[in-house]
């Protein structure tokens, strides 16, 4: 009797230990709806000549706690000199500068509330009127549905 109450009780504080050992995930913010990114970049020339110079496209999202967005985007490279740079402002205030070309995939955590989240796009091409590099960029603004 003794030996099978031991191993009840052996059980039950066992049982009440894995329980407290296991700890439930935090709750994962659920994303928004996809808002469409399309900036194209395009440089004229001093004689009026259009030149591609790069291309955002993709998408944008927003996590209804107010606290990261998602970008899943594609930064096209197409007459820009260099590698385009993606200028990521959040309130206002600078977050994020990526320079690269191809996919981003990628969710960007803040630290405060994401009220709205501007994009500039910019790259570099060249003027051969004028034998001069220029800078193009444009940007777009996207408000965060859930504030």
């Amino acid at each position: 009797m003794r030996s099978s109450t031991l191993l009840r009780l052996g059980g039950v504080v066992g049982a009440a230990l894995f329980c407290a050992a296991v700890t439930t995930a935090p709750a994962q913010a659920a994303l928004g709806p996809a808002q469409p990114v399309d900036i194209q970049l395009r440089g004229y020339s001093s004689t009026g000549a259009e030149t591609q110079v790069g291309r955002l496209t993709g998408t944008i999202r927003f996590d209804d706690g107010n606290s990261l967005y998602r970008l899943d985007v594609t930064m096209n490279r197409q007459s820009s000199y260099v590698d385009t740079k993606l200028q990521i402002d959040v309130n206002g205030t600078a977050h994020q500068a990526i320079y690269q070309s191809g996919s981003l995939y990628q969710d960007f955590p803040y630290p405060g509330t994401v009220q709205n989240v501007r994009l500039t796009y910019e790259g570099v091409y060249f003027d051969g009127a004028t034998n001069t590099a220029k800078i193009v960029k444009r940007s777009a603004f996207y408000d965060n549905p859930f504030n």
